[in-house]
């Protein structure tokens, strides 16, 4: 899954905890997870025949070689013996493959939720992302004088040390300011208001809003190339914009059209915007705008001028302070000396590493999480087991005499019992492969389709999956296949001929 995806947003951290009720959030994840249970059983469905193909194709590979001298021509018999035994009950074999791959399928989906959170939320040691934050006040508003004191800290080499500062603070710095403005300066709605990012156009080509999926590896090179190409264009002149697609579809504009938007937290600030550009439908920005910080300057200064005071936001004009630090250490110190400093008293400020930022963020959710990784998906992979040993328990008991007269036959009871295992881990291969393979590449296959015909899919062509996956799901159904058939296996070894017989008698 992709991690950006994950990420809470930022805007929410500087407003602080989620406040989304108990029972809010139960029926949004049962809601989330009963799709997700639709749309891999009908992905399960569909791939039944691929399912049913591959063991003709193995079968019918091992007819040809039953000729062969033993001991290849006497294995490919037995083996002919297993795909006969699947073939029995097909509608058996049918619903263990669509229930393996299901559950495959979930097992998966909540592993990348799990993966993704935790990478987030962990120190990565080459590249620190800190956040500055008002320590007290909600929303975080800071002066914008703080830049330049921050600045000059990250230059102090009695702060940082030259080995600890970045190679270029300049590229390693970045501040948001937010505002929310209205197409209507009388009645703002939903559909016509939008949240602008106030930034320096520069922060996007040097990589810091790369968190946010603006950068190459997001956005391919063909919507790189796009971007930059609309951020040139934003440089040529203050009053350029980049609006996300979705909010253009929303507001019912498009690139090239200009607009006039009126603040509602910057009071009597009105901006006149031209749209150069527009960030990918479904990304994280892409219901967002981002505008050029000095034009907020600008227009606060104006306002200054015209009404002979301050505007009341002025001096607190900076809602998030970003810096990108080379190692721990590097955030640890600068995070210290800004934390302990008195230039930073009218508010005090909070610095700390974006992934303690996001974790803190997530605690309320840290018990949910927990439950994921330690009770859902062990669960979930025992009723895989379950799942398997069920259906190979029935079809064990079905086949009493048979294995009775294949003993009679010569048959050793380590073939008996291997027959009934790689039943077992013929269907927990295909089903855990299959389910994982769908997952990571028929995303892709659609985003290329959208992309030659020219379409948009937002979920598909924003949906990443770790292809470590496609590793985990066979060995996962090679695993589940082997327990689940462990004990059916065994009292399969154990038949005893003369009570068989008996019986039949």
């Amino acid at each position: 899954m992709d991690p950006s995806a994950m990420t809470p947003d930022p805007t929410m951290m500087a407003n602080g905890p989620p406040t989304v009720p108990l029972i809010q959030l139960a029926v949004y994840a049962a809601l989330v997870l009963f799709l997700v249970i639709v749309l891999l059983t009908v992905m399960a469905i569909a791939t039944l025949p691929v399912f049913f193909a591959a063991l003709g194709l193995m079968d019918g590979g091992l007819r040809t070689i039953q000729n062969d001298p033993d001991p290849v021509g006497k294995t490919a018999k037995v083996g002919s013996l297993v795909f006969r035994s699947l073939r029995r009950n097909l509608l058996r074999t049918a619903l263990t493959y669509v229930a393996l791959f299901v559950l495959t399928g979930m097992l998966t989906f909540f592993y990348g939720i799990v993966m993704s959170i935790e990478g987030l939320t962990k120190e990565k040691e080459g590249s620190q992302l800190v956040i500055m934050t008002d320590k007290f006040g909600i929303p975080s508003m800071l002066p914008p004088g703080y830049i330049a004191q921050v600045k000059g800290m990250m230059r102090d080499e009695q702060v940082l040390p030259k080995e600890l500062q970045p190679a270029d603070v300049d590229k390693s710095f970045m501040t948001w300011s937010f505002v929310v403005a209205s197409l209507d300066p009388v009645k703002p709605t939903k559909d016509n208001s939008m949240f602008l990012f106030a930034i320096d156009p520069d922060v996007v080509v040097n990589g810091m809003m790369a968190e946010q999926g603006l950068s190459k590896d997001d956005l391919g090179e063909k919507g790189w190339a796009e971007l930059t190409a609309g951020i040139a264009r934003v440089k040529e002149d203050k009053r350029n914009i980049v609006v996300g697609a979705d909010r253009l579809e929303m507001i019912g504009k498009k690139v090239g059209d200009s607009i006039k938007l009126y603040s509602t937290n910057y009071k009597d600030i009105d901006f006149e915007c031209h749209i150069v550009a527009a960030f990918p439908a479904g990304s994280r920005m892409g219901s967002n705008v981002a505008m050029r910080f000095d034009y907020l300057t600008a227009k606060l200064d104006d306002y200054k001028t015209k009404k002979g005071v301050e505007h009341p936001n002025a001096s607190r004009c900076v809602n998030l302070i970003w810096v990108r630090l080379p190692s721990k250490a590097s955030t640890e110190r600068l995070a210290s000396a800004v934390n302990q400093s008195s230039k930073f008293g009218a508010p005090a400020v909070k610095m700390e590493a974006f992934s303690a930022a996001i974790g803190s963020f997530l605690e309320p959710f840290k018990d949910i999480l927990w439950g994921m990784k330690v009770i859902i998906m062990p669960a979930i992979a025992l009723i895989m087991c379950l799942v398997i040993g069920i259906t190979i328990t029935i079809g064990v008991r079905e086949r009493w005499g048979e294995m009775a007269v294949m003993k009679v036959l010569g048959f050793q009871p380590w073939m008996v019992m291997g027959m009934v295992v790689a039943e077992a881990v013929l269907v927990g291969l295909f089903g855990g492969m299959l389910s994982t393979w769908c997952v990571y590449f028929l995303p892709k296959l659609i985003s290329w389709i959208n992309e030659v015909a020219g379409g948009k899919f937002t979920f598909f062509d924003n949906w990443k999956s770790d292809w470590i996956i496609l590793v985990w799901g066979p060995l996962l159904g090679i695993a589940v296949g082997t327990i689940g058939a462990a004990l059916p296996s065994w009292n399969a070894r154990k038949v005893k001929v003369s009570e068989v017989f008996a019986q039949v008698a």
